[in-house]
């Protein structure tokens, strides 16, 4: 039985490690995409090159929680899973927010997340 599941842990962190290896992939895809979309944005002639910046900023964070998302899956850490919060409720903050309340619910979010970080994780 204990050979079982070692054998099983063992399929499963391969699963863990191919699925990581697809989301740098998909981020290393994706890096292309920005470089384009700042050399979109450099030669826009419209009327709003804000959506085009408010677009590379949502891709680039979106790039960083992938690449935080593979480092969670190959290192299984508490701290790399703080840092995926941090940046997700960064992300939300920053783009997706709508009033003063949503606002300030995800800065105490990001205050929780600092100080679970600093007070209550104690490290590697």
């Amino acid at each position: 039985m204990n050979k079982t599941i070692k054998h099983v842990e063992s399929i499963i962190i391969l699963l863990e490690v191919i699925l990581a290896a697809i989301i740098i992939i998909a981020v290393i895809v994706n890096i292309g995409n920005s470089i384009k979309g700042v050399y979109q944005m450099y030669n826009y002639n419209g009327n709003e090159p804000f959506l085009l910046f408010e677009e590379l900023i949502t891709n680039i964070l979106l790039l960083i929680i992938g690449m935080e998302l593979s480092l969670m899956l190959i290192k299984q850490s508490p701290s790399v899973v703080l840092d995926i919060m941090l940046f997700a409720v960064a992300r939300k903050i920053i783009l997706i927010t709508k009033g003063p309340y949503e606002i300030a619910a995800g800065v105490i979010a990001l205050a929780g997340i600092f100080a679970i970080k600093k007070y209550l994780y104690s490290g590697e």
